[in-house]
């Protein structure tokens, strides 16, 4: 098999499938085909979350799975996407270590860690948004995205 064919199998199989975390809890969903299932909103690390993606019939273990966690989505025929198992990585934080040689020593210069998680927003964290949010605007447990070191990013999650 030639490297060209390898690359567009690759690329042909990342069509199909992709690695994203999990945003919200999970919930029921009356979905296009007219049944309830099982669902929850999927950060793929773009702009926006994808919503109401329902969980694949046979792996109803996975709404035990906590927020945050990583996840695989296969699309289906019709072009809608599924979540069918847990992934092994979790791509939205990065730990870099940046270190320097001489002879036979090394030492740690910094350490990075780079991403972003998505967590639900505290008391205090509620009370230090700027109008129109806030307290009385925002129900306790709205979802927000924050950098790996803490710093808020947006409000992911409204209800």
């Amino acid at each position: 098999m030639s490297i060209r064919k390898i690359i567009d199998w690759a690329i042909q199989e990342t069509e199909w499938q992709k690695i994203g975390n999990i945003a919200s809890p999970f919930y029921y969903y009356y979905d296009y085909a007219g049944h309830w299932v099982w669902a929850c909103d999927v950060d793929l690390g773009n702009e926006e979350v994808l919503r109401c993606v329902p969980v694949a019939a046979n792996n109803r273990e996975i709404i035990y799975a906590e927020q945050g966690r990583a996840v695989t989505l296969s699309r289906l025929g019709n072009g809608k996407w599924v979540i069918t198992g847990l992934a092994k990585s979790l791509k939205s934080t990065v730990h870099f270590i940046y270190l320097s040689f001489s002879d036979d020593m090394y030492q740690i210069n910094r350490k990075v860690l780079r991403g972003y998680v998505i967590r639900p927003l505290t008391y205090g964290e509620l009370g230090e948004l700027i109008a129109p949010y806030g307290y009385g605007t925002l129900p306790y447990g709205v979802q927000g995205k924050f950098r790996a070191d803490g710093t808020f990013l947006e409000i992911v999650e409204w209800y």
